[in-house]
C-alpha cells in the first residue's frame, strides 16, 4: 500500500505494480529475471505485465485485503482494494463490456495505456478493442468484489466475455480466448461455468444454466466411453487432446462449486459429473512404485505417458505440487481439493484416499523443490488444502503439517518486511501468487477461514 501504488508515466492512478523490488522498495530497475530463477509464465509472454498492472493476477490479494479490514477493523486495506478494482473498470473495458485483462492484457503504468500482447505488448484503441483475447484461467476471479462496485458492469463482462468465448453456441464448444477457436483446455472451461452459475444466483436466469451446462456436456462427451478419461482440449489437435491430467479435478471442482448455485436438477447432474470424471482419473492415475500420481494418462486406455521431450507446457512425468512455470496443465492442489469436496458429497472412500495420498506426497517432497524453495502459490495452495482437510476430515495431523509447511514459505519467502514471491531474488511478482499464501496463513494463524468472496483457486 506504501509503495506498490503506480506513480509512472504522466498520469497516477490507484493501480497496483505487478511487480516489486522487496530490498530497495521500488518497482524493479531491471525486468529481466537472473538465470537462476526458474520461470514462472510462458517464455515468450508477458502475463508477468513488465512496467505495468495486472488486476486478474492481483484479485487473491484483493481478496486478502477485503479479509485483512474484517480482521483488523482497519478499513483502509479493503478501501485499497476497492480503488484498485474501481480505477481498473473505469479504464480497462472494451466499448462491448469485455474487461480487459488476464493472460493477453495489462494496464502499462509508464506509458497510461492497457497494452495486448501475442508476442510483444501494444498499446491498444479502446473504442475499436473488442476484447477477443479475454483469458483467464486458471482461477475464477473474486465476482462478489466486482459486484459490489457495479453490479450491471460484472453482469455485461460474464455475459459478453462468455458468449464471446463460445465457438459453437449449440453444442457449448468453447475457446480459451473470447474468439472462436479450437483450445477448448477444461480449465477455462471450468471458470467459464462456474462465472455463469455465480450470475445465475444474482439474476436467476435460467438461461445462464443451461449455456453452463452444455459447456459441461461439450467437455465430458468427449471422453473416452471405455476409460472414462476426458482430454484436456479434444479439439485442438495436439498432445492435449488424447491426454488427461490433474486438470480434469480443476474442472471438476469448478463444476461442483458451481453446483451450489445452481438448481436442483442442474447440481445433481454436476455433481455426478464431477464424480465420474476424479474417480475415473483415480482409477488409472496413481503409480504406486513410487507413490506418486502420474502427470498425464492416455485416455484411450489410461495408460501412463511419458514424457519424450522437453516442451515446457506438459506436465512431468508424475504430477509436480512445485513447478514453478504457468501453464502445464497440472494442478494437483486442486485436484486434491476436489477429492475433499467429492467425499464430504458422497462419503466414498476413494476420494478420502486420494486426500491421504496427496498429504503424504507432500510430506514426503519437503523442503520444497530439493530445499529450493517453492513460489507463494504453490506454497498457499498446499496450506489451504491441509487445512481444508484438518476441518473437514477433522485430522488434526493435517493441519500440523500444514503450520510446517506455513514455516518453511515464511523462512524462504518474507524478507525486508514483506513476501517476496520467489526465493533466490528480492522480487515481488504478481503473478507468484502471495496473494493465495497470505490468505491461507490468515487462516492457519486466526482459525477463520477468509471469505473468498466468489474467488476459486
Amino acid at each position: 500500500m506504501e509503495i506498490g501504488l503506480d506513480q509512472y508515466g504522466v498520469e497516477f492512478t490507484d493501480f497496483w505494480m505487478a511487480s516489486l523490488d522487496t530490498y530497495h522498495k521500488k518497482y524493479p530497475e531491471r525486468l529481466e529475471r537472473p538465470a537462476h530463477i526458474p520461470n514462472r509464465v510462458y517464455l515468450d509472454r508477458y502475463i508477468d505485465a513488465p512496467n505495468g498492472s495486472t488486476l486478474y493476477w492481483d484479485i487473491p490479494s484483493v481478496v486478502l485485503m477485503y479479509n485483512l479490514s474484517k480482521f483488523t477493523d482497519n478499513e483502509s486495506y479493503k478501501n485499497n482494494a476497492h480503488n484498485y478494482v474501481k480505477s481498473f473498470m473505469e479504464n480497462c473495458i472494451a466499448p462491448n463490456g469485455v474487461f480487459l485483462w488476464g493472460n493477453h492484457y495489462y494496464y502499462n503504468a509508464f506509458v497510461d495505456s492497457t497494452v495486448k500482447f501475442g508476442s510483444e505488448p501494444i498499446p491498444i484503441n479502446i473504442p475499436t478493442e473488442m476484447g477477443n483475447m479475454h483469458e483467464i484461467r486458471p482461477f475464477v476471479p473474486a465476482w462478489d468484489v466486482f459486484w459490489e462496485i457495479d453490479a450491471k458492469i460484472t453482469e455485461n463482462e460474464i455475459r459478453q466475455a462468455i458468449q464471446n468465448h463460445l465457438s459453437d453456441k449449440n453444442t457449448g464448444q468453447f475457446n480459451r480466448h473470447a474468439e472462436p477457436g479450437k483450445h477448448a483446455f477444461l480449465e477455462a472451461g471450468g471458470v467459464l461455468v462456474y462465472s455463469l452459475a455465480w450470475l445465475y444466483d444474482k439474476t436467476k436466469d435460467i438461461s445462464l444454466l443451461e449455456t453452463a451446462d452444455k459447456i459441461i456436456n461439450y467437455s465430458f462427451s468427449n471422453r473416452n466411453k471405455r476409460t472414462g478419461l476426458i482430454p484436456n482440449s479434444p479439439t485442438s489437435g495436439r498432445w492435449d487432446s488424447f491426454t488427461s491430467t490433474t486438470e480434469v479435478g480443476l474442472w471438476s471442482g469448478c463444476i461442483v462449486n458451481a453446483s451450489k448455485w445452481a438448481t436442483k436438477e442442474y447440481a445433481e447432474k454436476w455433481i455426478n459429473i464431477a464424480e465420474f470424471a476424479v474417480s475415473s482419473w483415480l482409477n488409472f492415475g496413481w503409480d504406486q512404485n513410487v507413490n506418486k500420481y502420474y502427470g498425464m494418462l492416455n485416455i484411450s486406455d489410461g495408460s501412463w505417458i511419458q514424457r519424450e521431450n522437453d516442451y515446457p507446457y506438459m506436465p512431468d512425468n508424475h504430477s509436480n505440487l512445485w513447478h514453478p512455470l504457468f501453464p502445464r496443465h497440472d494442478y494437483p492442489m486442486s485436484f486434491a481439493e476436489t477429492c475433499l469436496s467429492l467425499y464430504i458429497l458422497t462419503k466414498k472412500e476413494i476420494f478420502k484416499e486420494s486426500c491421504i495420498r496427496w498429504k503424504s506426497i507432500i510430506k514426503s517432497e519437503l523442503p520444497a523443490r530439493m530445499g529450493m524453495g517453492a513460489y507463494a502459490e504453490h506454497y498457499g495452495r498446499v496450506i489451504w488444502f491441509l487445512l481444508s482437510c484438518a476441518e473437514e476430515l477433522e485430522d488434526i495431523s493435517f493441519r500440523y503439517l500444514a503450520e510446517e509447511v506455513a514455516e518453511e514459505s515464511i523462512n524462504v519467502l518474507f524478507a525486508h518486511d514483506m513476501f517476496r514471491g520467489h526465493p533466490g531474488e528480492n522480487r515481488y511478482d504478481a503473478v507468484d501468487g502471495v496473494g493465495i499464501l497470505s490468505l491461507a496463513l490468515l487462516w492457519l494463524d486466526s482459525n477463520q477461514k477468509p471469505d473468498l468472496m466468489g474467488l476459486y483457486f
